[in-house]
């Protein structure tokens, strides 16, 4: 055997003896190399797991966050119709008690954002 080897020696704990253990180089980093690779396999392995738990999480926020909005934009339209009913309400009073309108009072409603049939689109076909 004219092969350059790596030389081991095996301990057995419950004994004193020893063996000796020859591998040849070409082996040994064959071995080194298909354990290395193992490792990397495994924490990647590990790395993808965590990623698709991390994805399952977030999957399962966003259900729950679009189920809020839904329950908001089905509230927000509740009071909505509340509103009207009470400025249709007001509109009568005024009427009858023959009432005018101050400037400070004409808008309740505060200035800017999306139009309501606009906001209403949007949520539904999200």
């Amino acid at each position: 055997m004219n092969q350059e080897c790596y030389g081991f020696i095996i301990f057995d704990p419950n004994s004193i003896r020893t063996r000796p253990l020859r591998i040849r180089k070409r082996t040994f980093y064959l071995i080194a190399f298909l354990l290395f690779s193992l490792m990397i396999f495994f924490c990647d392995y590990i790395q993808m797991r965590k990623q698709a738990f991390d994805i399952n999480r977030v999957r399962q926020e966003s259900q729950f966050q679009k189920s809020q909005i839904q329950f908001f934009t089905m509230r927000i339209e509740e009071l909505e119709g509340k509103l009207s009913k009470l400025m249709n309400f007001d509109k009568k009073i005024r009427v009858i008690a023959n009432l005018e309108r101050h400037e400070e009072m004409v808008s309740f409603i505060g200035i800017g954002g999306m139009p309501p049939t606009d906001r209403h689109a949007k949520v539904k076909t999200e």
